[in-house]
């Protein structure tokens, strides 16, 4: 897949390019060119699925031409090896606390 500057005057990246280079020559972000649309099937198995298996697969419609699906999972389950507590605000407002990790972002 490739990526566009929100700028709009740089050229298209590739995925390792705009990771490299993070902002674009002309300092816009890089966005993908389409997003793919996650299928009905991740929204029927969400209730189940952990933070990092839920990460998996959303990362996997962004960066899946790219990266193999052995690559994505390393990626996720090494980046977000923290808790991420899901909070109860008030019925039914809930908090995910990403907080917990080690930039405590």
């Amino acid at each position: 897949m490739n990526y566009y500057s929100t700028n709009k005057t740089a050229p298209v990246a590739s995925l390792q390019e705009a990771v490299v280079r993070g902002l674009a020559p002309d300092r816009g972000l890089y966005m993908p060119e389409r997003i793919n649309p996650l299928p009905a099937s991740f929204f029927e198995e969400l209730p189940g699925l952990s933070f990092r298996e839920m990460s998996c697969r959303v990362a996997a419609a962004f960066f899946g031409e790219d990266l193999s699906s052995d690559t994505i999972r390393k990626l996720v389950y090494d980046t977000l090896n923290f808790e991420t507590p899901l909070v109860r605000i008030d019925e039914p407002i809930y908090s995910l606390e990403l907080f917990h990790g080690p930039t405590l972002a």
